[in-house]
């Protein structure tokens, strides 16, 4: 069974909450949302662990996947790498995440072609 995982700081953008809600009254496609903030704040440890726990172990097939490297979710500043994954959402399944995207145009894009298309739609990305 695929889920969708929004990940966000605070409430993350109500456009993609709705359509996610939409999506799972539609299709039947459930969806959490991973508030990575602490009390609204950035929590740096707490994105580094969800680097480590759910995106590095899947590195190369997330890169087959999405022809993009995890390495777009860290950023550098000032000799200090620092993990940046509010603002992505992926598709999660028993292994682990299977696919992601990140920014909140192409997470909008991608959540109107769910609607639109349904569990097909998601199944074909991690074929």
């Amino acid at each position: 069974m695929l889920k969708l995982r929004y990940y966000c700081q605070a409430q993350g953008n109500q456009k993609i909450v709705k359509l996610l809600a939409k999506i799972e009254a539609k299709h039947k496609i459930p969806y959490e949302i991973s508030d990575l903030s602490r009390d609204g704040a950035y929590d740096e440890e707490r994105e580094k662990q969800v680097y480590e726990r759910d995106f590095k172990p899947r590195a190369r097939i997330l890169k087959k996947r999405t022809g993009e490297s995890i390495m777009q979710l860290r950023s550098r500043r000032a000799r200090h790498y620092f993990v940046s994954i509010p603002g992505t959402i992926a598709v999660v399944s028993d292994k682990g995440i299977e696919w992601y995207t990140l920014g909140d145009e192409e997470i909008l894009r991608f959540l109107e072609e769910i609607l639109s298309k349904g569990q097909a739609f998601l199944s074909e990305l991690i074929d």
